[in-house]
Protein backbone atom coordinates (compact mmCIF):
# COMPACT_ATOMS: atom_id res chain seq x y z
CA UNK A 1 0.00 0.00 0.00
CA UNK A 2 3.00 2.31 0.42
CA UNK A 3 3.29 2.62 -3.37
CA UNK A 4 -0.49 2.94 -3.82
CA UNK A 5 -0.51 6.12 -1.71
CA UNK A 6 2.32 7.58 -3.78
CA UNK A 7 0.68 6.52 -7.04
CA UNK A 8 -2.57 8.25 -6.14
CA UNK A 9 -0.65 11.40 -5.21
CA UNK A 10 1.32 11.30 -8.47
CA UNK A 11 -1.85 10.89 -10.49
CA UNK A 12 -3.54 13.70 -8.58
CA UNK A 13 -0.76 16.29 -8.92
CA UNK A 14 -0.28 15.56 -12.63
CA UNK A 15 -3.98 15.23 -13.48
CA UNK A 16 -4.65 18.87 -14.34
CA UNK A 17 -1.24 19.37 -15.94
CA UNK A 18 -1.90 16.53 -18.37
CA UNK A 19 -4.97 18.42 -19.58
CA UNK A 20 -3.73 22.01 -19.80
CA UNK A 21 -1.14 23.10 -22.35
CA UNK A 22 0.46 25.77 -20.13
CA UNK A 23 1.51 23.21 -17.50
CA UNK A 24 4.35 20.73 -17.99
CA UNK A 25 5.25 17.27 -16.72
CA UNK A 26 8.65 15.57 -16.62
CA UNK A 27 7.93 11.86 -16.07
CA UNK A 28 11.12 9.87 -15.48
CA UNK A 29 11.86 6.48 -13.91
CA UNK A 30 13.45 8.12 -10.86
CA UNK A 31 11.17 11.13 -10.42
CA UNK A 32 8.00 12.92 -11.51
CA UNK A 33 8.04 16.72 -11.80
CA UNK A 34 5.00 18.92 -12.36
CA UNK A 35 5.34 22.61 -13.29
CA UNK A 36 1.99 24.41 -13.01
CA UNK A 37 3.30 27.59 -14.65
CA UNK A 38 2.80 29.64 -11.47
CA UNK A 39 5.27 30.40 -8.65
CA UNK A 40 3.56 28.04 -6.19
CA UNK A 41 5.13 25.28 -4.13
CA UNK A 42 1.65 23.82 -3.63
CA UNK A 43 1.37 22.88 -7.31
CA UNK A 44 5.00 22.77 -8.45
CA UNK A 45 6.02 19.36 -7.20
CA UNK A 46 8.83 16.83 -7.59
CA UNK A 47 8.11 13.28 -6.42
CA UNK A 48 11.16 11.11 -5.76
CA UNK A 49 10.54 7.59 -7.02
CA UNK A 50 13.89 6.02 -6.16
CA UNK A 51 16.35 6.36 -3.33
CA UNK A 52 19.08 7.37 -3.08
CA UNK A 53 18.16 10.54 -4.94
CA UNK A 54 19.75 10.07 -8.37
CA UNK A 55 21.60 12.57 -10.53
CA UNK A 56 18.70 13.11 -13.00
CA UNK A 57 16.53 14.53 -10.21
CA UNK A 58 18.98 17.28 -9.29
CA UNK A 59 18.94 19.28 -12.55
CA UNK A 60 15.13 19.35 -12.32
CA UNK A 61 15.50 20.97 -8.92
CA UNK A 62 17.89 23.50 -10.40
CA UNK A 63 15.55 24.30 -13.30
CA UNK A 64 12.80 25.33 -10.89
CA UNK A 65 15.27 27.50 -9.03
CA UNK A 66 16.52 29.06 -12.29
CA UNK A 67 12.93 30.15 -13.05
CA UNK A 68 12.58 31.59 -9.58
CA UNK A 69 9.69 29.21 -8.91
CA UNK A 70 9.14 27.77 -5.44
CA UNK A 71 8.41 24.05 -5.38
CA UNK A 72 8.14 21.10 -3.02
CA UNK A 73 9.98 17.79 -3.21
CA UNK A 74 8.20 14.74 -1.83
CA UNK A 75 9.79 11.44 -0.80
CA UNK A 76 7.78 8.38 0.24
CA UNK A 77 10.40 6.91 2.53
CA UNK A 78 11.41 7.59 6.11
CA UNK A 79 14.93 6.21 5.53
CA UNK A 80 16.08 8.89 3.10
CA UNK A 81 19.86 8.92 3.44
CA UNK A 82 21.89 11.68 5.04
CA UNK A 83 23.68 11.99 1.72
CA UNK A 84 20.35 12.75 0.01
CA UNK A 85 19.49 15.40 2.59
CA UNK A 86 22.95 16.90 2.15
CA UNK A 87 22.45 17.12 -1.63
CA UNK A 88 19.10 18.80 -1.15
CA UNK A 89 20.55 21.22 1.40
CA UNK A 90 23.23 22.19 -1.11
CA UNK A 91 20.41 23.29 -3.40
CA UNK A 92 18.68 25.29 -0.71
CA UNK A 93 16.07 22.72 0.35
CA UNK A 94 15.15 21.89 3.92
CA UNK A 95 12.70 19.39 5.36
CA UNK A 96 9.37 21.14 5.90
CA UNK A 97 6.98 18.36 6.98
CA UNK A 98 6.69 14.69 7.81
CA UNK A 99 3.27 13.18 7.16
CA UNK A 100 1.91 9.68 7.60
CA UNK A 101 0.79 7.82 4.48
CA UNK A 102 -2.45 6.00 5.33
CA UNK A 103 -4.93 3.68 3.66
CA UNK A 104 -8.14 1.80 4.38
CA UNK A 105 -10.11 -0.95 2.67
CA UNK A 106 -13.42 0.69 1.76
CA UNK A 107 -15.22 -2.64 2.07
CA UNK A 108 -14.11 -2.92 5.69
CA UNK A 109 -14.94 0.53 7.04
CA UNK A 110 -18.21 2.32 7.67
CA UNK A 111 -18.84 5.98 7.02
CA UNK A 112 -20.48 7.51 10.08
CA UNK A 113 -22.27 10.70 8.98
CA UNK A 114 -21.91 13.49 11.53
CA UNK A 115 -24.55 16.18 11.99
CA UNK A 116 -23.41 19.74 12.58
CA UNK A 117 -26.32 22.13 12.94
CA UNK A 118 -26.56 24.36 9.88
CA UNK A 119 -23.75 22.63 7.97
CA UNK A 120 -24.36 21.57 4.37
CA UNK A 121 -21.82 19.66 2.27
CA UNK A 122 -22.02 19.29 -1.49
CA UNK A 123 -19.78 18.63 -4.46
CA UNK A 124 -18.65 21.78 -6.26
CA UNK A 125 -20.11 21.61 -9.76
CA UNK A 126 -19.84 25.19 -11.06
CA UNK A 127 -16.99 27.59 -11.72
CA UNK A 128 -18.04 29.85 -8.85
CA UNK A 129 -18.17 26.91 -6.43
CA UNK A 130 -14.71 25.77 -7.54
CA UNK A 131 -13.42 29.28 -6.85
CA UNK A 132 -14.92 29.09 -3.37
CA UNK A 133 -12.97 25.87 -2.78
CA UNK A 134 -9.83 27.70 -3.88
CA UNK A 135 -10.58 30.58 -1.52
CA UNK A 136 -10.86 28.23 1.48
CA UNK A 137 -7.51 26.60 0.64
CA UNK A 138 -5.80 29.92 -0.16
CA UNK A 139 -6.89 31.28 3.24
CA UNK A 140 -4.55 28.75 4.88
CA UNK A 141 -1.63 30.85 3.66
CA UNK A 142 -2.94 34.19 4.86
CA UNK A 143 -1.90 37.33 3.04
CA UNK A 144 1.10 35.73 1.34
CA UNK A 145 2.35 35.19 -2.18
CA UNK A 146 1.55 31.47 -1.91
CA UNK A 147 -2.06 32.21 -0.97
CA UNK A 148 -2.43 34.47 -3.99
CA UNK A 149 -0.90 31.86 -6.30
CA UNK A 150 -3.18 29.12 -4.97
CA UNK A 151 -6.16 31.34 -5.71
CA UNK A 152 -4.74 32.10 -9.18
CA UNK A 153 -4.48 28.34 -9.82
CA UNK A 154 -8.15 27.83 -9.04
CA UNK A 155 -9.08 30.88 -11.09
CA UNK A 156 -7.34 29.24 -14.04
CA UNK A 157 -9.18 25.94 -13.49
CA UNK A 158 -12.51 27.72 -13.24
CA UNK A 159 -12.12 28.92 -16.83
CA UNK A 160 -12.61 25.35 -18.07
CA UNK A 161 -15.61 23.02 -17.87
CA UNK A 162 -15.37 20.96 -14.69
CA UNK A 163 -16.11 17.92 -16.85
CA UNK A 164 -12.48 18.17 -18.03
CA UNK A 165 -11.44 17.18 -14.52
CA UNK A 166 -14.04 14.52 -13.75
CA UNK A 167 -11.77 12.42 -11.52
CA UNK A 168 -10.99 15.44 -9.33
CA UNK A 169 -14.05 16.02 -7.16
CA UNK A 170 -14.00 19.12 -4.92
CA UNK A 171 -16.48 19.60 -2.08
CA UNK A 172 -17.74 22.62 -0.17
CA UNK A 173 -19.01 22.88 3.36
CA UNK A 174 -21.31 25.83 4.11
CA UNK A 175 -22.58 26.86 7.53
CA UNK A 176 -25.68 28.99 7.44
CA UNK A 177 -24.79 29.99 3.89
CA UNK A 178 -21.12 30.85 4.55
CA UNK A 179 -18.38 28.69 2.99
CA UNK A 180 -16.37 27.30 5.92
CA UNK A 181 -14.70 24.09 4.71
CA UNK A 182 -13.42 22.18 1.71
CA UNK A 183 -12.42 18.66 0.76
CA UNK A 184 -11.40 16.83 -2.37
CA UNK A 185 -11.60 13.28 -3.69
CA UNK A 186 -9.28 12.15 -6.43
CA UNK A 187 -10.36 8.93 -8.14
CA UNK A 188 -7.11 7.39 -9.33
CA UNK A 189 -6.47 4.29 -11.38
CA UNK A 190 -6.07 2.04 -8.33
CA UNK A 191 -7.43 3.96 -5.34
CA UNK A 192 -9.39 7.04 -4.30
CA UNK A 193 -7.53 9.73 -2.38
CA UNK A 194 -8.75 12.26 0.19
CA UNK A 195 -7.09 15.69 -0.02
CA UNK A 196 -7.50 19.34 0.93
CA UNK A 197 -9.52 18.81 4.11
CA UNK A 198 -9.59 22.41 5.28
CA UNK A 199 -11.76 24.24 7.80
CA UNK A 200 -11.68 28.03 8.01
CA UNK A 201 -9.83 29.23 11.13
CA UNK A 202 -12.92 30.90 12.58
CA UNK A 203 -14.94 27.67 12.45
CA UNK A 204 -12.58 25.04 13.82
CA UNK A 205 -13.31 22.80 16.79
CA UNK A 206 -16.98 22.54 15.87
CA UNK A 207 -16.81 19.10 14.26
CA UNK A 208 -16.93 20.54 10.74
CA UNK A 209 -13.69 18.89 9.61
CA UNK A 210 -14.82 15.52 10.96
CA UNK A 211 -18.18 15.89 9.23
CA UNK A 212 -16.46 16.68 5.91
CA UNK A 213 -14.14 13.67 6.33
CA UNK A 214 -17.04 11.29 6.95
CA UNK A 215 -18.92 12.73 3.98
CA UNK A 216 -15.90 12.14 1.74
CA UNK A 217 -15.63 8.58 3.04
CA UNK A 218 -19.26 7.99 2.07
CA UNK A 219 -18.59 9.41 -1.39
CA UNK A 220 -15.41 7.31 -1.72
CA UNK A 221 -17.38 4.14 -0.96
CA UNK A 222 -19.61 4.95 -3.94
CA UNK A 223 -16.66 4.69 -6.35
CA UNK A 224 -15.48 1.37 -7.74
CA UNK A 225 -12.12 1.55 -5.96
CA UNK A 226 -11.30 -0.82 -3.13
CA UNK A 227 -8.85 1.38 -1.22
CA UNK A 228 -8.96 4.95 0.03
CA UNK A 229 -5.68 6.75 0.78
CA UNK A 230 -4.59 9.98 2.42
CA UNK A 231 -1.69 11.75 4.08
CA UNK A 232 -1.98 13.06 7.62
CA UNK A 233 0.04 15.26 9.91
CA UNK A 234 1.29 13.39 12.96
CA UNK A 235 -0.88 15.40 15.36
CA UNK A 236 -4.03 14.67 13.36
CA UNK A 237 -3.82 10.89 13.12
CA UNK A 238 -6.52 10.09 15.66
CA UNK A 239 -9.56 10.73 13.49
CA UNK A 240 -8.18 8.52 10.71
CA UNK A 241 -7.02 5.66 12.92
CA UNK A 242 -10.41 5.65 14.63
CA UNK A 243 -12.09 5.44 11.22
CA UNK A 244 -10.11 2.30 10.35
CA UNK A 245 -7.10 3.65 8.46
CA UNK A 246 -3.64 2.11 8.81
CA UNK A 247 -0.24 3.81 8.55
CA UNK A 248 1.94 2.50 5.76
CA UNK A 249 4.94 4.82 6.05
CA UNK A 250 6.22 8.36 6.21
CA UNK A 251 6.08 11.09 3.58
CA UNK A 252 8.85 13.69 3.76
CA UNK A 253 8.42 17.10 2.15
CA UNK A 254 11.31 19.43 1.34
CA UNK A 255 10.97 23.09 0.37
CA UNK A 256 13.27 25.99 -0.39
CA UNK A 257 14.75 27.50 2.75
CA UNK A 258 13.34 30.93 3.57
Amino acid sequence: MHLDVRQNFEEKISYVARRLADMTIDDQPTFLAVDCGLPSDTFNVIVVRALPISAPTLPRIDSFRAKGFPFALWSWASDIAKADISQLAQRGLVQAETNSAMYADLSQIQAAPLHVEGLEIKQATTASELLQVGEVIAALFGDSSEGRQVLAYYQRLSQYPLSMFADMRPYLGTLDGKVVASGLLFVGSQSVGIYDLVTHDDYRRRGIGSAMFQYLLKEAKATNRRYVVLQALKDGLGIYLKAGFSITGDVLTFEASR
